[in-house]
């Protein structure tokens, strides 16, 4: 719109220059000057309209999605699940960023009894760790047993997203306050082997505030219900040593 209006004072300005005759001097730069005055009011108007059009576009998701993999963050999500497996991921799971370390809590409540299970990806290498009785055991990766964070749909629909934010398509949706953070929720395409078109809402620096999709037979919602950027040390320390270690 700022390009339109000087080349509204342009042509304006041209036709004052090159008005013709002596005699019609007067009345030709009268009227150009009440079109430029014209112009310039129409483009004053327009301009808080375009520049809050602009704002409502949001950023890109590509580059909402490259600011996660350098944030630290402590995040709780409620996780909401119908069909296909939906009782294994109803429940709460807390996730830590601190690049290079990150850790996923995940609990569960089935049958009345909450189970929480650890996932730590630590420069010394990747450990799960769960409790039983108040007493904690530890894991490493290559222990022979399946690692709780293959199953996690949400977490690894995250991970796919910002790995590879060229497989999936996305469109500005709309603002939101989530968990008082502000929102960019975009619609996002998928693809068949991951899921077809999900919501998803993101703080500019990349913190995932909301998704919500079809994958893998099950409806999921994840919401953010705390958020803090501050994550200290002692958050990536295991709380017991792991077996065979």
């Amino acid at each position: 719109m700022g390009r339109r209006f000087v080349s509204v004072l342009c042509v304006a300005a041209f036709v004052v220059a090159c008005g013709g005759g002596a005699s019609t001097t007067t009345t030709a730069s009268a009227g150009a000057s009440a079109a430029a005055t014209s112009a310039a009011t129409s483009a004053a108007t327009s301009a808080p309209s375009a520049a809050g059009s602009a704002a409502a576009s949001g950023p890109k998701l590509g580059d909402v999605l490259a600011s996660a993999k350098l944030s630290t963050y402590k995040i709780s999500y409620k996780i909401s699940a119908t069909g296909a497996g939906a009782d294994a991921m109803n429940g709460v799971q807390t996730w830590y960023f601190k690049p290079p370390r990150s850790r996923f809590d995940f609990t569960t409540s089935q049958g009345g009894q909450a189970t929480t299970i650890s996932y730590f990806k630590l420069p010394e290498g990747t450990f799960f760790c769960f409790g039983e009785g108040g007493a904690a055991q530890c894991f490493g990766s290559g222990a022979g047993i399946a690692s709780p964070i293959d199953s996690n749909i949400a977490l690894n629909m995250q991970q796919g997203l910002i790995d590879h934010p060229e497989q999936y398509g996305a469109t500005f949706k709309e603002m939101k306050t989530i968990a008082g953070q502000t929102g960019y929720c975009y619609a996002v395409t998928g693809t068949a082997a991951s899921f077809n078109t999900g919501t998803f809402c993101y703080t500019k620096e990349g913190l995932a505030l909301l998704s919500s999709f079809t994958a893998q037979g099950a409806t999921l919602s994840m919401e953010a219900t705390q958020v803090s950027t501050t994550v200290a040390d002692a958050d990536f320390t295991l709380p017991a040593k792991p077996l065979g270690k």
